[in-house]
């Protein structure tokens, strides 16, 4: 018979693990939320400098081929959220060591594949849609581009590697340090005068900056991450390449979602309409981005959890994990709609407030992608890539078709609907999909999570309306509405959250919570 002192022992123990793994967890998720949050500042400052600075058709042709870059990382983002997961499940170190060598010669291989697609893509680009000067600076800077963008992704083994350790907090912080090196280059470059062909170069750094001091970190904490010829096996890489085959298709659903929608508007139009799409693009890849920094912790902490059979842990992370990324998505949505006229004048100038309607219709799905159990990170984690990529086909060739017939008609709007439309057909069936992954309910989720934050945000969209129509002046209604999402997070807080979660949110406010 067991012995019931050695249970309640056992039981203790678990217990006591319970707060490190939800503060490694929280710790983990805020501080990347920091990083990606203070890239994405970065990437707004930068466009605002260039929206002021240059042409409105100057500035649609660096948005062309300067977000190749951002977008053509599907090769390397596939291969990274299934290298995390292979690394995070091997519990040996020196295993763990081993697979970094082989994921290190993926990386290598990817960066070149990536870098060459980059610069052709320019290429075909310039000579296609744009002309005169615009053409020569697309071509020089889309090779530039290429060639920094293909040392970047080689480099980001050694920051993929520090979150496979669950580094998340330390990894985080390398990366705010990137980002800012980047924001001090491209300033310099910008109010130096440099060609808009080398502005669209350097706008890819931000990856080499973040591979190289990762490196550096790594190096300097002893991980024993170094290259080795001998650790590079076939049987290591088959752990990363099925599932990055899937992950490579889900990113390449979201290349033709995204990335097209400036090439459809540029081949029916012209660089100044794709310079007008500018602003509500760049404001939707703020969420696009946040969604893809939840995956951070939440890929190796999900692999780790379905390894070891921790179902509970499993269905805990979705149920709450979802209440807390809809808390973070749904003020933000509701605020960039309400106030997306507003918003783009104060932001950019008047010349780009006609993209008011498609920024509100281009960020209005992310109400429901919102919540973490419908996110690509958890379901990867949960080893349902394969599921995941082939509902991904079906939105994207729906989004490619509205789009190519939407556009003609809709103009500016065309492509947002098109983008849209088909995430919140295809919800529904990636809900299931979570659903069965993690062992949720449905009426957990809908107490839990879409309850108090759909209630909050309407609330927030109602204010906000009433905000607007009495403040008048564009920078008036914007300074105001910001301090909307602020409010929603004080109810949040006070209303939903219990004593439990406060306590964890104080102990990360008061650094407590540091993960270890």
């Amino acid at each position: 018979m067991p012995d019931p002192r050695a249970a309640g022992v056992a039981q203790s123990e678990e217990g006591a693990r319970e707060p490190g793994e939800a503060r490694l967890l929280a710790s983990g998720a805020i501080v990347q939320q920091v990083a990606q949050a203070s890239g994405l500042l970065v990437l707004l400052v930068v466009v605002t400098v260039l929206a002021r600075r240059l042409s409105v058709a100057e500035l649609g042709a660096y948005g062309l081929v300067a977000s190749l870059a951002g977008y053509l990382l599907a090769l390397r983002n596939s291969v990274a959220s299934s290298t995390v997961r292979a690394m995070a499940a091997a519990v040996e170190r020196d295993e763990r060591s081993r697979m970094f060598s082989t994921a290190a010669a993926l990386y290598g291989a990817v960066g070149l594949a990536t870098g060459l697609i980059i610069a052709a893509a320019a290429l075909a680009i310039a000579g296609s849609i744009l002309e005169g000067e615009l053409a020569s600076d697309a071509r020089f800077g889309g090779v530039g581009l290429g060639v920094v963008t293909a040392l970047g992704i080689t480099a980001t083994v050694y920051l993929d590697a520090l979150r496979a350790e669950r580094q998340f907090v330390r990894a985080a912080r390398t990366e705010i340090v990137a980002v800012s090196l980047y924001l001090a280059l491209m300033l310099t470059l910008v109010f130096a005068g440099a060609d808009l062909g080398v502005l669209i170069a350097a706008s890819g750094a931000i990856p080499l900056f973040s591979g190289l001091l990762c490196a550096l970190v790594a190096w300097r904490a002893r991980l024993g991450f170094r290259f080795s010829a001998a650790g590079v096996a076939r049987r290591r890489a088959m752990l990363i390449v099925p599932t990055a085959g899937w992950l490579l298709v889900v990113e390449l659903c979201n290349l033709a979602m995204y990335a097209f929608s400036r090439i459809i508007l540029g081949a029916y139009g012209s660089a100044a309409t794709v310079g007008r799409f500018e602003g509500p693009v760049r404001a939707h890849n703020l969420l696009y981005a946040l969604g893809g920094a939840l995956a951070v912790p939440v890929v190796p902490t999900a692999a780790r959890y379905i390894a070891t059979g921790d179902e509970r842990r499993l269905r805990e992370l979705v149920v709450r994990g979802t209440r807390y990324t809809l808390a973070l998505f749904v003020p933000v949505c509701v605020t960039l709609i309400v106030l997306a006229g507003p918003i783009l004048d104060v932001w950019l100038g008047e010349r780009y407030g006609d993209g008011d309607l498609a920024l509100a219709i281009l960020v209005s799905y992310w109400l429901l992608y919102g919540g973490l159990v419908v996110t690509p990170g958890f379901l990867v984690g949960a080893g349902r890539a394969p599921a995941l990529a082939r509902i991904m086909v079906v939105v994207a060739a729906a989004n490619l078709a509205l789009a190519l017939v939407l556009t003609p008609e809709l103009g500016l709007e065309g492509p947002p609907v098109a983008t849209a439309l088909p995430f919140f057909l295809a919800f529904p069936f990636i809900l299931r999909l979570g659903l069965r992954a993690s062992g949720a309910r449905f009426s957990e989720l809908a107490e839990r999570a879409w309850l108090p934050n759909y209630v909050l945000g309407a609330a927030l969209a109602v204010g906000l309306l009433a905000w607007r129509s009495v403040a008048g002046d564009d920078t008036l209604v914007v300074a105001g509405g910001a301090l909307g999402p602020l409010v929603y997070w004080l109810l949040f807080d006070r209303l939903v959250l219990d004593s439990g979660e406060r306590e964890l949110v104080r102990g990360m406010v008061s650094r407590r919570g540091r993960a270890r």
